[in-house]
C-alpha cells in the first residue's frame, strides 16, 4: 500500500532548523571543554566503569544498574568523539601561545620530521612527493622574480628548505633564514651535499643578521600568511635594505579575493566559529595590501600576479638617483 508523507509545516521546518543549528554548537562546546581538560573524559569513563561494576557486584536495584550503564555508555561516546577529533586535527591548538610568538609556535609544531613536513606542505608526504610539491613555486620564482644563475638568493621563512632544495641549483648561492631552530635542523638534513647553500637563524622579526645590499633576490613563500600585518610590513622594509639595486622581491599569500582563497577562508570561519584561533592559523590577504607595503618601502616596477589560490606581488629595488 502506498503511503503519503505528512506535509511539513512551518513549525516542523523551524524545529529541524533549530536542531541542525544546535548540534554544531554543542559539538564545539564539548570540543572546547575537552581541549581545556583533556584528562576528564577518560576519568569519567573509568569512574563510570567502577560504579557499574560495583552495582553489579552489590546486586543493586535495576534502576541504579541502568543509570550506571548509561553513564558508562555516554562517557565512552564522548571520549571516543574527543579521540577521533584529536586524531583528525593536524596540529595541536597551542592556545597558550600568542600569535607573534613565532619561534615557540613553529618549534612546537616541528619537533618531529613528520610535523615539519606537514607544516611545510599541508600534509604528510614521502620525500619524492615532497620535492615534487615545490615545483610550482620554483617555476613562479624563475619566471616572476626572476631567479638567474648568477644570483645570490635569500628565502625568508625557509622552513625545511622545501623550495630551497630545488631552487639552489638555479642560482649562485641560496640562503635560507628561519626563526625556528627545529625547522632549520630539518632543513640542514635535506640540504646535505649542496655546496652553495647556507642556513641562518633569525632572532627577531627583521633581517639584522644580513648586511645592506647583500642579495639579488629576496622571496617569501607560504610564510606571510602566518604573520601579523605589521610584521609583514617590517619584512618588506628589511628586504629593501638587504637587496642590491635592481634586486627583486617576491611575496605570495593566499588571495582572499580568489574563489579558492575565499573558500578556504569561509571553511575556517565555520570550523573556528566557537573555538580559540590557534597562533599558526592563516591570515589571508590580497594584492592591495602587499602592493602598499612594497610601494611604501621604496620598490618600483611592482606587479601583482594572480595564480589562484595565491596572489604573488613582485617589485624591484630601483637604482639610486
Amino acid at each position: 500500500m502506498n503511503t503519503v508523507a505528512a506535509p511539513r509545516t512551518a513549525g516542523n521546518q523551524e524545529e529541524d532548523t533549530t536542531s541542525r543549528a544546535l548540534w554544531p554548537s554543542v559539538r564545539h562546546l564539548v570540543a572546547n571543554f575537552l581541549r581545556t581538560y583533556p584528562w576528564l573524559a577518560g576519568a569519567v569513563v573509568l569512574v563510570s566503569g567502577i560504579v557499574l561494576a560495583a552495582s553489579l557486584i552489590m546486586d543493586l536495584a535495576l534502576l541504579y544498574r541502568f543509570l550506571a550503564a548509561a553513564a558508562l555508555a555516554g562517557s565512552s561516546f564522548v571520549w571516543g568523539f574527543w579521540a577521533r577529533t584529536s586524531r583528525t586535527r593536524r596540529f595541536p591548538p597551542l592556545s597558550h601561545l600568542h600569535r607573534r610568538q613565532y619561534a615557540a609556535t613553529w618549534d612546537s609544531l616541528t619537533a618531529a620530521r613528520e610535523g615539519a613536513y606537514s607544516a611545510a606542505a599541508g600534509h604528510k608526504k614521502d620525500e619524492a612527493e615532497f620535492r615534487q610539491s615545490a615545483s610550482k613555486t620554483v617555476r613562479n620564482l624563475l619566471e616572476l622574480a626572476p631567479v638567474r644563475p648568477g644570483d645570490q638568493v635569500l628565502e625568508v621563512g625557509c622552513g625545511v628548505a622545501r623550495i630551497g632544495r630545488e631552487l639552489a641549483p638555479c642560482c649562485a648561492t641560496w640562503t635560507g633564514a628561519d626563526i625556528s631552530a627545529n625547522m632549520l635542523s630539518h632543513a640542514a638534513s635535506r640540504l646535505e651535499g649542496l655546496p652553495n647553500v647556507r642556513l641562518v637563524q633569525l632572532h627577531a622579526v627583521d633581517l639584522s643578521e644580513f648586511e645592506d645590499s647583500s642579495f639579488d633576490v629576496v622571496y617569501f613563500t607560504n610564510m606571510l600568511i602566518h604573520l601579523d600585518e605589521m610584521d609583514r610590513w617590517q619584512y618588506a622594509q628589511e628586504a629593501f635594505r638587504v637587496l642590491r639595486p635592481t634586486g627583486r622581491i617576491f611575496m605570495d599569500i593566499i588571495d582572499i579575493e580568489s574563489q579558492a582563497g575565499w573558500g578556504m577562508f569561509a571553511r575556517d570561519a565555520v570550523r573556528y566559529k566557537d573555538l580559540e584561533r590557534p597562533p599558526y592559523m592563516p591570515r589571508f590577504s590580497n594584492a592591495l595590501e602587499l602592493t602598499v607595503y612594497l610601494e611604501r618601502a621604496g620598490f618600483a616596477e611592482i606587479q601583482a600576479h594572480h595564480r589562484s589560490p595565491l596572489v604573488i606581488v613582485t617589485g624591484v629595488r630601483p637604482l639610486p638617483e
